[in-house]
């Protein structure tokens, strides 16, 4: 599948943020079924510009055979939104085989695709995407290595990680692992750069945390390194539900920006 990122880089991370929030879990033949709905809002400008989407998402994970595919999909006024990830148990973890999603919001298009080659140690990295107030074009095709020793996830693999007990802590007690993304520049969240980029590896840490009033387990995510609208001093807020999964996810942006996520089971 051909997917996206969201024109702005702030939604890049949507569509495979999205895919496992609280859901219906049906076993049968060894293979784990899961089926839920999920909401996005987005506020721009302090709610001056206001979009908002509703879809589903499909879960199936062997782990007879170690293998997993997620997709989901979603529509809503000038808003949509594809996504999907497959990957493989290895060495004890899920890890991502192939990434795509698609986005499309305000007029502006975008797609990402990604496929690692776990033997050979590269990831393969291709994106389009538009800015979103001028609509330049960012485009990146580009391998990157995978260097020996480290653990490398999406966004699928690594929440199907945490909710399998196999992304343990480190000794501080945050959750760390690499993601691919596109190489950035510190003028993007102010200038709509364009060109021909290169992707990168780069560390991605959830510190952990927990709610005081529900008791709820909480993640912070630091976007920076993945949106040029976020920022250092907002990070990411993940709470995540009694199996591991999350629940709802929220951050502020700039330019007055709000996105929520909402997770409901099916």
């Amino acid at each position: 599948m051909g997917g996206v990122r969201l024109s702005r880089r702030h939604l890049l991370t949507l569509p495979l943020a999205l895919m496992l929030g609280p859901v219906a879990d049906v076993v049968a033949n060894g293979e784990s079924r899961r089926r839920s709905t999920y909401e996005i809002e987005v506020d721009i400008l302090y709610n001056a510009l206001r979009y908002r989407l509703v879809g589903g998402i499909d879960e199936l994970v062997d782990r007879a055979s170690g293998r997993y595919e997620v997709r989901l999909e979603g529509e809503g006024t000038g808003f949509a939104n594809r996504g999907e990830s497959s990957g493989v148990l290895r060495d004890g973890r899920w890890v991502p085989l192939h990434s795509g999603s698609w986005v499309h919001i305000a007029g502006r298009d975008g797609t990402l695709d990604i496929t690692y080659d776990h033997d050979r140690r590269v990831a393969r990295y291709r994106s389009r995407s538009e800015t979103f107030f001028l609509g330049r074009l960012r485009v990146v095709d580009d391998v990157v290595p995978i260097p020996a020793g480290i653990h490398i996830d999406d966004m699928a693999s690594a929440f199907l990680n945490h909710a399998d007990g196999r992304w343990r802590a480190e000794p501080g007690g945050n959750l760390e692992t690499r993601m691919v993304r596109r190489q950035r520049d510190r003028r993007e969240g102010l200038e709509e750069i364009s060109g021909t980029r290169r992707a990168e590896i780069v560390p991605v840490t959830l510190k952990l945390t927990t709610d005081a009033a529900s008791s709820k387990r909480i993640a912070l995510l630091d976007l920076t390194r993945f949106s040029s609208w976020a920022l250092e001093d907002k990070p990411a807020q993940i709470v995540f539900s009694a199996d591991g999964r999350p629940e709802v996810i929220t951050s502020r942006l700039m330019f007055g920006t709000l996105l929520t996520i909402r997770f409901a089971a099916r």
